[in-house]
Order: C-alpha cells, then structure tokens, then sequence
C-alpha cells in the first residue's frame, strides 16, 4: 500500500470519528484491538484490514467506495491479497469476520435495517447451529483449497478455535431482528445433498455420519416450515419467503441500513464478494426485486405449494444415501 494512500484513508477515517472521543480510544473500542495496533494504523507503519474498513464504513457512515478512490481502490485490492495469499482457513475467517461486523453494525438501528436473500443452495446462517453441517461446510472447502491428502476423511478434520469463535458470534446475531425477503431456488436443498453424496460415495463421510447429516436436515426442515408458513423467524421479525419458477445461478445477500448498501455475492459457499459501490447496489436491488415477478409467495399463502415443496426436500432427504438419479432430469421443480 503507498504511504500517501494509507495516509488518506487514515486521515478520511479520523475525520468521522466524533470529536469527543479520541482516535486511539475509538479504534481499540470498535475493531477490539490494543492500544500499539490502533496507533500503529494510526500513524500509518500498517494498513487497515479489509475487515477493519469494512466495519468502520458502517460503524462512521461512509461509503468505502467514496473513501477508497483511484489509489485507495489499489490499497484496498492489496489488503485483498493478504488474504489471498494466507491459509484456507485465514480465508474462512477473514471473510465470515466481516460478515459479523457487518451485520452487528446493520442491527444498531432494527427499525432502519433489511434485506433480501437470494439462494440457489444451502447458505451459511442455515447451518450455523448444527454441528455436523457446519463442519461438513468447513470440511467441503478445506479439502478443495488445500493440499490435503486425497483420502482426508470427515473424521479426521478438527475445526481450529477460532473458526469455532467466529461461528458462536455469528450464532449471536445471524438471525437477530433480521426482516427479510427470501427468494429460494426449489433445487437449493439439492445442491447439498449431491455435495454430500459426493463425499460419502468416496468412502470419506462414514454411515453413522451420514445419519446425522440426515437428523440435522430434518430438524432444518422442521424449523423452516413454520417461518414459510407465519412469514416470523424465531426474533419475531417479518420473513417473506418466494419460490422461484426460474432457475437461481448463486447466493447473494443485499443488506440496507438507513442510505447505507452491502451486497455479498456468494460465488461458493464459502467465500463471499463484497459490493460497497452505491450505484452498483442500487442495480443489484433492482434485479433482485425483479425476481420476485418470476416468483410465488408461500409466505401466509399458497399452503399446497409450501407443503409440496417440503415434502420433496423431506424425499430427498429419505434417500440420502442414494443418489437421486431421477432429479437430475426433472428436478424437484414447481409446477404452475
């Protein structure tokens, strides 16, 4: 990063901190770090963390794309590469990090804050309290992003401490006074089924494992339904719920607060793209809106159609140890 272009987003970041409170103090507070880091970011000898500028634009009220601008769009692409460079699991937590900060700082007003989701597979805050499935979701991308052994088995991963803590902070808040839209592919179960299937023909996921991929599922099930059928989750916030009648090509999270936009694109279901340009959230709005033409209701509604889309995620899960050859040609589909 060049000195000048730190220095300007460090000087953009201390201007909207409030005069009463002094910069070392606010970022020690805000980004939970000692008093020699935040001075060290402070005087500029290292950068700020993509995590660390993600948080602060929301915590300040600024847009990165307005504080990051022709050399500061190349500092934060080089605070990218970092990260890029670290261990599969540096990844994981980089990116799940900034997910929390971000949504911890979109809560700080509930009546200000929305989103809409986009889902063609299973998604992170699904998962978050199972613990059979949340490893399966760490295991699935270790094993493609490392240099593991070809016959590194489920069994053998341990899930290192801070992927643990960053997991129970998301726990905390994932479903916390979230009012929301949700727009599902009718395939989005199936996706995770073949990804498990995978592993468990290769021998690498064991019966007995399986078993409880197949309990947790069913618990999942269990707990979606009634939010398909109330349109409230468990905070007793509103939660529409759409399925669509075309095909979803990936997930993505838009989150609003107050004039402020995230758009998280989830390419994997690991490691999300952040959109923070304004003008480029405001198309990914408008798109993600337009879907729901292509899509029905089944929150507080169309009970028939809620109760058959169920019921083939339920069929799916039945066969779990076998794979679903007959979905591969019609898929679970909804009819019209």
């Amino acid at each position: 990063m060049k000195k000048n272009t730190n220095k300007d987003i460090v000087n953009a970041i201390i201007d909207r901190i409030p005069g009463n409170i002094k910069p070392v103090v606010y970022l020690m507070d805000s980004l939970d770090i000692n008093k020699d880091s935040a001075y060290r970011r402070i005087k500029g000898s290292i950068p700020f963390t993509f995590s660390e500028l993600a948080k602060l634009s929301v915590d300040l009220s600024f847009s990165l794309d307005n504080i990051i601008k022709n050399d500061g769009k190349a500092a934060c692409t080089n605070a990218e590469v970092k990260f890029d460079l670290s261990s599969s699991e540096d990844l994981i937590v980089e990116r799940l990090d900034v997910y929390y900060h971000l949504k911890k700082a979109y809560l700080k007003d509930i009546q200000e804050y929305n989103s809409i989701v986009l889902l063609n597979r299973y998604h992170i805050f699904f998962i978050l309290k199972y613990d059979s499935l949340f490893k399966f979701y760490y295991y699935s991308w270790i094993y493609q992003m490392s240099d593991l052994p070809i016959h590194f088995s489920f069994s053998e991963l341990k899930i290192p401490e801070r992927v643990t803590v960053i997991r129970k902070k998301l726990i905390s808040i994932v479903f916390e006074y979230s009012n929301s839209d949700f727009i599902l592919d009718p395939d989005f179960f199936l996706n995770l089924i073949r990804d498990i299937q995978y592993y468990y023909k290769r021998g690498l996921i064991s019966t007995d494992e399986l078993a409880s991929f197949k309990d947790e599922l069913y618990d999942l099930i269990a707990h979606l339904e009634p939010i398909f059928r109330t349109g409230r989750n468990a905070a007793g916030s509103n939660t529409y719920s759409y399925l669509s009648s075309i095909s979803i090509d990936t997930n993505i999270v838009q989150m609003s607060y107050k004039d402020t936009i995230t758009t998280m694109i989830w390419y994997n279901p690991i490691y999300p793209a952040f959109e923070y340009e304004a003008h480029e959230n405001i198309i990914y709005r408008k798109w993600l809106e337009s879907l729901k033409k292509f899509s029905v209701l089944i929150t507080k509604s169309n009970y028939g159609l809620t109760a058959n889309f169920i019921k083939k995620q339920q069929a799916l899960l039945d066969n779990l140890e076998n794979y679903c050859d007959k979905y591969e040609s019609d898929g679970p589909h909804i009819e019209f």
